[in-house]
């Protein structure tokens, strides 16, 4: 009989070991973080939160990001931009580069902030020395239109490129405006149609629509209405309202 209490006491610890171990994997805070972003992309806002709070709460960077991300967007919880600046400089603290170019968008835009754009190009170019191509872009931007910065339009056209290879498309366009008006670099009209077309292709409006124009006006390509028709109705399915401008005066004047 003592030799049968001392296997049920041994199966009662392997399950208690089991039940721990198990528990330890439920509050791993990368699990909890990949579970946040499963839930999210079937956009069960409430419940990705959930996930992304135990997460940020255990001190994990990319989970803080994404509530931040929450409160700000209002993904799952009433917006709050107060507490999303709070968990985006939690995570910047870290030194993760999303949540620095976010909080650089908190500061260059006000959001839960008093707007000051010296601090926001600041974390743009703390999360752009790491290699990340929204920051990469949004610093181009500040460069080339000297906010926060002294205008540098070399600087500019050197942090587009950086983040228009990653695969920026913001950056792309912005790439293609640098060639087309010889900003920061030498003017060349056939690069600049190469980086609308990549930006265009990858489903940004302004690059769609600005691509159409240049099929309207034969910029750098050969005139083409059909064509420039076609690149006009992707931006306008995204409700670009300069695309749909840019139809109805197509019709006015009866290329189509």
């Amino acid at each position: 009989m003592a030799e049968q209490d001392d296997f049920i006491q041994e199966d009662e610890s392997i399950e208690q070991d089991e039940m721990m171990k198990q528990n330890e994997i439920i509050d791993d805070p990368e699990i909890l973080f990949h579970k946040g972003n499963e839930a999210g992309m079937l956009h069960n806002f409430a419940e990705a939160f959930e996930y992304f709070y135990r997460a940020a709460k255990k001190g994990y960077a990319p989970a803080q990001c994404s509530l931040g991300f929450c409160y700000e967007k209002g993904n799952g919880i009433p917006v709050d931009l107060n507490l999303a600046v709070e968990y985006y400089q939690k995570a910047s603290d870290q030194g993760y580069a999303p949540a620095q170019c976010n909080l650089g968008w908190c500061y260059e835009s006000g959001n839960g902030v008093e707007a000051d754009i010296s601090t926001a190009v600041s974390y743009y170019t703390k999360a752009a020395d790491q290699d990340y191509p929204p920051a990469q872009g949004n610093l181009g931007y500040c460069y080339g239109n000297g906010n926060g910065v002294s205008k540098d339009l070399d600087n500019a056209y050197s942090w587009y490129r950086k983040a228009a290879i990653l695969g920026n498309v913001f950056a792309q366009f912005n790439l293609g405006d640098c060639y087309e008006f010889g900003k920061g670099v030498t003017r060349d009209m056939s690069k600049a149609i190469i980086w609308y077309r990549k930006s265009a292709e990858h489903g940004y409006a302004p690059a769609q629509n600005h691509l159409g124009q240049c099929y309207e006006t034969g910029n750098g390509v050969e005139k083409n209405i059909l064509t420039a028709y076609k690149w006009y109705n992707y931006a306008a399915a995204l409700d670009y309202a300069i695309a749909k401008r840019n139809i109805d005066n197509l019709r006015k004047q009866k290329l189509i």
